[in-house]
């Protein structure tokens, strides 16, 4: 677990942010415990939508529009890209125990009622906001797949 980790924010209308988690979490203000919405789970979250709803209305660059989609990028490029619409109940578990995560560790996203039932997505470190309806409704996830020509090249 790293102490310095931060989140990378942005989406069409303002520029990118970065957020350590204590940030995060001062901008949030429906915190709650997590097993409200995923109980399985302990620690303690904050909504995503409602996040979204502070960061936007804070500075200059506000949008009257909302997002279609969500996409995040965990630290080992695994990346989750989810309709906006099945975002409602989502949340981002960012303590346990009152402590930093130790696995998942700097954020960690729960979908508990999106396409993929409970999409899950552990040590966030970029999040998009998106305005493309073309991106579909389904929530799509996997490891960004980045191979270079050299990479692809046999070598003796």
């Amino acid at each position: 677990m790293q102490s310095n980790s931060h989140i990378v924010v942005s989406d069409l209308h303002k520029n990118q942010e970065t957020f350590t988690v204590d940030e995060m979490v001062a901008l949030a203000d429906q915190r709650l415990n997590i097993q409200d919405r995923v109980p399985s789970v302990e620690g303690e979250a904050f909504d995503l939508k409602s996040w979204y709803q502070n960061w936007n209305n804070q500075g200059k660059q506000r949008t009257a529009e909302e997002p279609t989609h969500v996409r995040v990028e965990a630290i080992d490029e695994f990346q989750a890209l989810i309709p906006w619409i099945q975002v409602d109940q989502a949340l981002f578990l960012y303590a346990q125990e009152g402590q930093p995560l130790k696995k998942g560790y700097p954020i960690r996203l729960y979908v508990p009622d999106g396409s993929s039932e409970c999409l899950n997505v552990k040590s966030i470190v970029k999040v998009w906001f998106l305005n493309d309806p073309a991106l579909g409704e389904e929530a799509t996830y996997g490891f960004k797949n980045k191979v270079t020509l050299d990479e692809l090249k046999f070598k003796k």
